[in-house]
């Protein structure tokens, strides 16, 4: 995973679809002699995981890209993207003050992410490339994410399995996909990387086969608010 920073490179299930202004595009139509083929679009996500934010409003290329509600904990799903360059930037909501931006290349034909991170004072996009790929048969398939800006670097596992899902995953990164057996209540915990006490639970956790996931670590640690230490769960696919 690249982070992407201010001026450099670029929960919950989904709530709502991403709409992205002026670049939502049909599908491609079957080609014939008279047509010149059609690479067909990218697929664009984002989440808010600044701890603490107020709501935001997301542009691309200086154009408001959605008109649904950007706040703490969201996850707009996947809207489609001509591939290209584009410079992607917040403002709090329908405000005038850039907070951060950055340039990415989107590719034809592939999925990304973008989080909204760290404390208010200094929000920057993390930036994931999301491999939709059907799971292998009979699985599912997942990755971590940490957002959390005060928990270090964390461990995550499901409760009563010896091996770790995911060892030593630092703020603002995060793993690859890997397989996983569906479960209709699984319990997944995470803790400090090498360590015993467990920070934050997601319990009786539905995982079904043929389906892909995130689960990312948000808030932090020193909160009592909403805006404490979790875990939480999206659905990719």
């Amino acid at each position: 995973m690249n982070i992407l920073r201010n001026k450099s490179k670029l929960v919950y299930k989904a709530t709502a679809l991403l709409s992205l202004t002026a670049m939502v595009i049909a599908s491609c139509g079957k080609n014939n002699n008279n047509v010149a083929p059609v690479a067909r679009p990218g697929a664009l996500a984002i989440a808010h995981a600044s701890p603490g934010s107020p709501e935001y409003s997301f542009y691309i290329n200086g154009t408001k890209a959605s008109t649904k509600s950007l706040t703490y904990g969201t996850f707009l799903s996947y809207g489609t993207i001509n591939s290209g360059k584009y410079e992607f930037a917040i403002t709090q909501k329908d405000g005038k003050d850039v907070l951060t931006k950055s340039v990415v290349d989107i590719q034809s034909d592939k999925a990304y992410s973008i989080y909204i991170a760290d404390l208010p004072s200094k929000p920057v996009f993390v930036f994931t490339a999301d491999d939709l790929s059907v799971p292998a048969a009979e699985k599912a398939k997942i990755r971590f994410i940490n957002l959390s800006p005060d928990a270090g670097d964390l461990d995550l596992k499901v409760a009563g399995k010896d091996s770790l899902l995911f060892k030593k995953t630092s703020f603002k990164t995060g793993t690859g996909f890997v397989s996983i057996d569906p479960g209709a209540e699984l319990n997944f915990e995470v803790k400090p990387n090498a360590q015993s006490t467990v920070l934050a639970t997601l319990p009786k956790t539905k995982i079904e086969k043929g389906k892909i996931y995130t689960i990312w670590a948000k808030g932090l640690k020193a909160a009592t608010d909403s805006t404490k230490f979790a875990l939480g769960l999206l659905t990719n696919k």
